[in-house]
């Protein structure tokens, strides 16, 4: 069963990716959309393709594996035959090897020739990484100039952490990957379709006359939409979460957490709370249950642009963190609201994705939890929104 499940996954990232080479009018790809030429470049070039009823997706999220497939048929199309026997790792396999040789990968062999790892969204960080490196393997450098430039120019650089450093002041400098209108960077936002194809397409820009140049800046990311680009509604928030089952399917191993938690604003929120098992301690935002909801809500609403603030049970959202409590006032629980509350009979009914510790004690991701809650229970539930007033 579960090798079935995971050839299901594969089958669903790889889509997008398989499909002939051709450049072609994509439905929901107009002339008029940000990412047009750079998508129509990279379907021409066969590095990107549409899905069979003639759309593109640009809002969908890129996986780790579907980068590595894009770099190789980009810049390195011509190498990939030497590298056919490590298509046992994966459908991506061929293309990770040949990265990993040419120094741009730059996860071990633990995390790269594992499938569950590399399908999941990649970050703004890890893809500024990739380019980073392959830039370097392509004999191409950033003076330290443009770099310390770039540093001061980026609000949460803090927040990017030192191995991604000269990567992502890099990348920035020759414009190929920007950031938000607060001038922050959200080093842990989830990539883009249509964000790859650009940050691909503006790559072989500043490469395309053999000196390294910048190109003109991709536009910077709206603070008032979700990372990917749509309206903050319902309806789009739930197909987020859909996308992001895909990528952290039900059961998987979470026990990596999440490095960045403590620097989301979902942070401030929880760590209010003691703990019911130690009242001398706070909820985590980067492993565990507070862990997985603080990554869910800054993949989607990023660490910029939307504050927490409080609002009711009966209110609650799709996307909305919910924090159960017990009697006194303690924190039992984190998880994020993914079905929106039903009222009956006085019992208020909702369903959430969660991490939750299996019979070994390792945290696993579990999808549309149903819980409910009737007044003068022993639990009780503060919830906290995203969404804008």
């Amino acid at each position: 069963m579960k090798r079935f499940i995971t050839l299901l996954l594969t089958l669903s990232l790889c889509l997008g990716l398989c499909a002939p080479a051709a450049a072609a009018d994509f439905s929901d790809v107009p002339e008029s959309h940000v990412f047009y030429q750079a998508i129509q470049d990279c379907a021409g070039k066969g590095i990107l393709s549409g899905y069979s009823d003639g759309t593109f997706h640009p809002a969908n999220s890129v996986t780790r594996a579907q980068f590595c497939v894009m770099l190789v048929r980009a810049f390195y199309p011509q190498e990939l035959s030497r590298y056919e026997s490590q298509k046992s790792v994966g459908w991506y396999g061929s293309s990770a090897a040949l990265l990993k040789d040419k120094g741009i990968l730059f996860y071990g062999d633990e995390h790269w020739k594992d499938p569950e790892v590399m399908n999941r969204p990649i970050t703004r960080r890890d893809m500024a990484k990739f380019l980073g490196n392959l830039l370097k393997a392509k004999g191409y450098s950033v003076s330290e100039a443009d770099r310390t430039a770039a540093r001061a120019q980026i609000s949460d650089f803090a927040l990017i952490g030192e191995y991604y450093e000269e990567a992502v002041a890099s990348v920035y400098a020759l414009g190929i990957i920007t950031g938000y209108h607060d001038n922050s960077f959200g080093p842990s936002g989830v990539m883009t379709r249509g964000q790859g194809a650009v940050v691909i397409y503006r790559t072989a820009q500043c490469m395309s006359t053999g000196t390294l140049k910048p190109v003109q800046k991709e536009p910077a990311v709206n603070s008032d939409t979700l990372v990917n680009g749509k309206a903050v509604t319902e309806e789009n928030v739930v197909e987020f979460l859909q996308e992001m089952q895909k990528a952290y399917p039900e059961g998987m191993d979470f026990s990596a957490g999440y490095p960045d938690g403590d620097s989301s604003p979902v942070r401030s929120a929880t760590y209010i709370y003691e703990r019911a098992e130690n009242p001398e301690t706070h909820t985590s935002n980067i492993e565990g249950c507070g862990g997985w909801t603080t990554l869910l809500s800054d993949a989607m609403f990023s660490q910029k642009g939307f504050e927490m603030r409080k609002t009711t049970l009966e209110e609650a959202r799709p996307g909305d963190v919910m924090v159960q409590l017990d009697e006194n006032g303690r924190l039992i629980h984190v998880a994020m609201i993914s079905r929106s509350p039903v009222t009956k009979d006085g019992r208020v009914s909702f369903a959430v994705t969660e991490a939750g510790t299996d019979q070994q004690g390792i945290y696993r991701v579990h999808w549309d939890v149903d819980y409910s809650w009737r007044a003068n229970s022993q639990y009780t539930y503060d919830i906290w929104t995203r969404y804008p007033n």
